[in-house]
């Protein structure tokens, strides 16, 4: 009997000991002020990248020749591509770095001197543009099948003339192509259709605002209209009837029509 109230003795003392500790492991005051464990990681924002293909419709540009305002131009349609990488950044927002390149329209003048004046001569030249610009959208119904959206876009276009002809009083000068910079802005809106992947879900960001993060590596349709601002071109110098002169198209702007597809990484 004495060796078993010893046994349970020892017993309950090392019972107790292990107690203590994991009391004082826990915190000063035991269990009920434990530390908390820290949450996992918030998730971050996902990333996509995208394809598109478009045409283009330029509205009639202004032209110069020679220092003077001319009339009568019109350029053709044209084809374009691109691609880019983007982030989604919550609460509707996302944007994307994007390069497209316009394909050759071509640019046709009876060249008059404004307003009324005699007949200069016809001109005719290609024009192409590859333009960066970085964007922002709003998407509406975010997560859910159609995410129509709204967006805006700043950049450069570096716009290309091929070389061309001058025609007057049946005579054709010859001139070569040029290029040129300029600040490039953009407008837009558009549907988007998910086609498949998981549904986006919103996790906490910053002071609490929901980030915006894609599961199953949605891929979806972009179909939208985007207003595209490309600045000026401007063709080499040329000698048209003994004035040395050079054609400027200025403010050229293009009405974009663009289907493509965005990927989600994450």
């Amino acid at each position: 009997m004495l060796i078993t109230r010893k046994v349970l003795l020892s017993a309950a003392l090392v019972l107790g000991s292990a107690l203590n500790a994991s009391a004082a492991d826990l915190g000063e005051y035991g269990l009920k002020d434990a530390p908390i464990m820290e949450p996992m990681p918030r998730a971050s924002a996902g990333w996509y990248i995208r394809a598109d293909g478009g045409y283009n419709w330029f509205a009639s540009p202004s032209l110069s020749f020679s220092g003077l305002d001319v009339g009568n131009t019109s350029q053709d349609g044209a084809w374009s591509v691109g691609g880019g990488i983007g982030r989604y950044f919550g609460r509707g927002f996302r944007g994307d770095i994007t390069i497209d390149h316009i394909f050759n329209s071509t640019t046709e003048s009876s060249l008059f001197y404004e307003p009324g004046g005699g007949l200069v001569g016809n001109a005719r030249f290609d024009l192409s543009s590859t333009v960066v610009l970085a964007n922002l959208y709003y998407d509406f119904n975010r997560g859910g099948r159609l995410v129509p959206y709204i967006g805006a876009g700043i950049g450069f276009a570096h716009n290309s003339t091929s070389s061309g002809t001058f025609e007057q009083c049946g005579c054709t000068s010859e001139f070569d192509g040029r290029s040129t910079n300029n600040f490039a802005a953009a407008a837009m809106a558009g549907v988007s259709w998910r086609l498949r992947g998981g549904q986006t879900t919103y996790v906490g960001g910053m002071k609490d605002e929901p980030v915006a993060v894609s599961s199953g590596n949605a891929l979806y349709l972009d179909v939208g209209y985007r207003f595209l601002y490309l600045g000026d071109a401007q063709t080499a110098a040329f000698d048209g009837d003994g004035v040395v002169s050079s054609e400027k198209l200025s403010d050229i702007t293009a009405h974009q029509l663009r289907v493509g597809l965005r990927y989600d990484l994450n």
